[in-house]
């Protein structure tokens, strides 16, 4: 039973007295509009006290700034004499202005027992809630006691003697059984006495004794003790009267934190019964008694309920309509009926087809939160709520400071306004009947709002969902490191949606570098070179193509990252996000032609279809051919093959910023056809205009390969000009096919070293030291000059051979008289043999051939050639020692 009185204007406590087990309890800004004309002033003298103790039950509806619950002031300088303030976040008591303070966090909307106590001897303090100490400390000594007769208001903070309020300063809520002892009472009588086992007042002010003076929005009513002595069992429900399907239903209760609704007892399913039954013909659609849904199963085994999603028993079975469930395996859902059969169960098919209005039941007060542009800091929206009364024939979400969102049946919206600014509202008119303003929605504004204009059009999100969630388009939570990790998370897929990694601020500019860490500093720009491969190196002109992957990176701090993950794959910007930032710009300093880094300069991503189509079904408004993405790949590919390894950051001087090399790697294949890669290093070059980095790379000539393609051919091929020496002398053919052939083929070679060595000249007339490329062209020309001495041998042959042939004319023309047959045979013997070797038995004998110089070459080649590979060798190792000292620099 309840009696209400409400005082709107000045007023004090009725003279209605409570029964034995009813106690008077004072409401204040029960609209939650907050005010500084509602409070209650206590009409009882104020007693003096020394040490004291105060223990009072409050159900706070609403938080205010500061939310002081009570304050006595003596004198206008004495206004803190006594004050308690409940704060979101912390519980503080001011005693003569000597403040105490905690972490502790009074619930909304629950009844709640805080006891206070102090001691006059040690100053020290205690706060219990709900008969449990959670504080305590000791304050300042204080050598006078707390005087009576003072101005003691419940409701206000005074800023001087009865007056001076602030309507942020402010109590919304009830109060009841406020009692002042002047000792400090036990913890274990606190705790008795919280737990209603004893019914004590107090002995300095006791709450039935006290007088009050209500103003403004205050009024006093008798509530049952049990109503706020009840058990720990906070499950409470709440009914909404719209119809949903089955699937619409337990996502409805989800989102808010709840499940559908199963009662365990008689009286928590008269309670729901009695709150829904005034709707319960809306509810069934006018098709039969079924009107609510509840949230219990039995799939799995029949007749065994379970409650949906966990699968647990559901504890207790309700009052079934005839002898119990009659559906067998084809009725698994459950259902409430009403009129002949009020508040009773029954089993039903789960069909789609069906709907029903809904409870949720809830284990704990869910809070539900308010984002988006419209809630900043000195927005009249409050950034959290929960379920409140119905307004609107539906129910409404409390804010916890002094805003709604309430139903307005005329406008046919979900309408956002503030209590404290009244002209401060927002509206969002769902695209059919029944929805809620769950999940992301664009809401209108109706007002000026965080420097937005009226009318204008923002989103905002309305979940449960915490600092470690995020909220679906549809208000399901998932956890945020789910967010853009290219698996569909959400039951509506939105978190895969506008995935993007940064935010950019409205005044940036792409044009401007971001600012250094400190004024005095350079902008750091830390530089990594990875070097994949060399796909052609040439040697005479010293030149390299390389593939490589440079790596730039730097802080700018106009910029915020979103959603970053452990894996750097799924922190990619997009293409459009690529170009709205500043990026630095590289200039490739010894690369032929000019050459810059571009970031998307190359890149592509392609489709590389492996599977077959599927033609798209009738829902898709155009024919399509669908590739299953579990079939069909995509691929993105860039090749970077540039010549150069001097890298010059070109976006601004190096007084403004500066490349800071970290790492160059290798990660090829360290040895190639001609080299041995050898150590790879980047350093900084100093006395530049702008900021440079060079990467050095060590070449190890592979000496195998020019043994292997150079040395040994060449002496080879010596060695069969050589051999040519112990031909047989008449055999001429052989002897000059073979050493042309060898000279022709040793020329070749040192004709094209010849070639390339006239552009190096040409192009590094620089360079002074020795280099390989000279070694090598002296080998092929000393080897080429070899093979011509020999050839020389057959030259000198010919021309003996030019002189017997003019004696053997002259001859034939002194005897012009001699017959034919006589001279013939004289031809036959002087004429030298050119096919097959003419046998003699005496080779010294032979003068066609000039045997002095053949045996002369026998023995000089192998000279010259010896004395020429010692020379060429000695200095080649010597050439190799200085490169390999001059490694030690690289």
């Amino acid at each position: 039973m309840e009696a209400v009185v409400q005082a709107v204007s000045t007023s004090s406590t009725p003279t209605d007295q409570p029964g034995t087990d009813q106690v008077r309890v004072l409401v204040l800004q029960e609209s939650g509009k907050p005010s500084s004309t509602s409070y209650a002033r206590l009409l009882t003298p104020f007693p003096e006290l020394r040490s004291f103790t105060v223990c009072y039950r409050i159900r706070l509806n609403r938080f205010r700034e500061e939310s002081t619950l009570m304050s006595y002031a003596v004198s206008n300088d004495k206004d803190n004499e006594l004050r308690m303030d409940h704060q979101v976040a912390s519980f503080k008591v001011s005693l003569h202005s000597k403040w105490t303070q905690t972490n502790l966090q009074t619930p909304l909307r629950s009844w709640a027992h805080f006891c206070f106590t102090y001691s006059y001897l040690t100053s020290g303090w205690n706060i219990f809630m709900d008969g449990e100490l959670r504080a305590h400390g000791t304050l300042p000594l204080i050598p006078s006691p707390l005087l009576g007769n003072g101005a003691y208001v419940i409701g206000q903070e005074q800023d001087s003697f009865g007056g001076g309020f602030q309507r942020d300063q402010s109590y919304s809520g009830e109060i009841t059984q406020l009692n002042f002892w002047s000792t400090a009472l036990s913890n274990l009588t606190i705790k008795r006495i919280s737990h209603c086992e004893a019914n004590v007042e107090g002995l300095a002010l006791g709450w039935s004794k006290q007088e009050w003076q209500l103003e403004g929005e205050v009024y006093s009513l008798i509530r049952p003790v049990k109503d706020f002595c009840k058990t720990s069992n906070s499950r409470h429900f709440t009914f909404f009267p719209n119809r949903f399907t089955l699937h619409q239903a337990l996502h409805h209760c989800k989102v808010l934190g709840g499940i559908l609704a199963v009662p365990q007892t008689e009286e928590e399913n008269s309670l729901v019964f009695q709150s829904s039954r005034s709707q319960a013909e809306f509810c069934s659609g006018n098709v039969g008694a079924s009107y609510l849904w509840l949230g219990a199963n039995d799939h799995e085994t029949e007749q065994q309920w379970v409650y949906w999603g966990s699968g647990e028993p559901i504890p207790q079975e309700g009052t079934w309509r005839g002898t119990g469930p009659n559906g067998g395996i084809v009725e698994n859902c459950l259902v409430m009926l009403y009129g002949t059969f009020p508040g009773q169960w029954s089993d039903i098919a789960c069909l789609n087809t069906y709907a029903f209005c809904v409870s949720c039941e809830f284990e704990n007060q869910s809070v539900i939160h308010l984002k988006g542009l419209a809630v900043c800091e000195e927005s009249p929206f409050n950034l959290h709520y929960f379920l409140g009364e119905e307004k609107g024939g539906l129910p409404s979400f409390s804010g916890f400071f002094h805003s709604n969102i309430e139903w307005n049946v005329t406008k046919g919206a979900w309408v956002l306004h503030s209590l404290k600014e009244e002209d401060a509202m927002a509206w969002w008119i769902p695209p059919r009947s029944g929805m809620y303003p769950f999940g992301t929605n664009l809401w209108t504004l109706g007002s000026e709002i965080c420097d937005l204009h009226p009318g204008e059009h923002v989103n905002l999100t309305f979940s449960i969902c915490g600092t470690d969630k995020y909220t679906c388009d549809d208000g399901s939570c998932i956890n945020i490191e789910q967010r853009c990790d290219l698996k569909v998370d959400c039951p509506d897929k939105s978190d895969e949606a506008k995935c993007s990694v940064v935010s950019i601020p409205q005044d940036y500019r792409n044009d401007i570098p971001p600012p250094p860490p400190s004024h005095d500093e350079h902008l750091p720009i830390y530089v990594s070179i990875g070097i994949s491969s060399f796909p052609s190196i040439a040697t005479e002109d010293l030149t390299f193509v390389t593939a490589l992957e440079l790596k730039l990176r730097w802080m700018d701090t106009r910029l915020n990252y979103l959603n970053l993950k452990g894996d750097r794959t799924l922190n990619v910007l997009s293409q459009e996000s690529q170009l709205e930032i500043w990026t630095p710009r590289v200039y490739f300093s010894n690369a032929r032609g000019n050459v810059f880094s571009n970031l998307d300069q190359g890149s592509r991503i392609e489709c590389i279809m492996e599977g077959t189509s599927v033609v798209g079904g009738p829902h898709l408004s155009e024919e399509m051919n669908i590739f299953s993405g579990s079939e069909n790949s995509l691929e993105m590919g860039q090749l970077y093959s540039v010549c150069t390894m001097l890298f010059t950051l070109v976006s601004a001087s190096s007084t403004y910023m500066n490349l800071i090399p970290l790492t160059a790697n290798y990660t090829g294949r360290m040895k190639l056809i001609e080299y041995a890669i050898g150590h790879v290093s980047i350093a900084s070059l100093n006395n530049q205009d702008f900021s440079t980095v060079a990467v050095k790379v060590r070449f190890a000539r592979r000496y195998g390969f020019y043994l292997l393609t150079l040395y040994s051919p060449t002496t080879l091929l010596i060695c069969i000009a050589y051999a040519t020496l112990y031909f047989n002398p008449d055999d001429f053919n052989s002897r000059i096919v073979v050493c042309l052939t060898s000279l022709l083929v040793l020329s070749s070679l040192y004709t094209q070293r010849s070639i390339h060595m006239l552009y190096y000249k040409v192009t590094r007339k620089s360079i002074d030291k020795i280099n390989s490329a000279y070694l090598r062209d002296h080998h092929l020309k000393t080897n080429v000059n070899v093979i011509k001495i020999d050839v020389s041998s057959c030259q000198r042959r010919e021309k003996v051979s030019e002189t017997q042939n003019g004696n053997w004319m002259n001859n034939k023309t002194e005897h012009p008289e001699s017959s034919t047959d006589i001279q013939k045979p004289e031809v036959v013997r002087h004429l030298p043999v050119y096919g097959r070797a003419f046998r003699r038995q005496n080779w010294s004998e032979n003068q066609d051939v000039n045997m002095a110089l053949m045996k002369k070459s026998r023995i000089m080649i192998p000279i010259i050639f010896f004395i020429f590979n010692c020379i060429y060798w000695g200095t080649a190792i010597k050439y190799v020692k200085t490169i390999e000292a001059d490694s030690g620099d690289v």
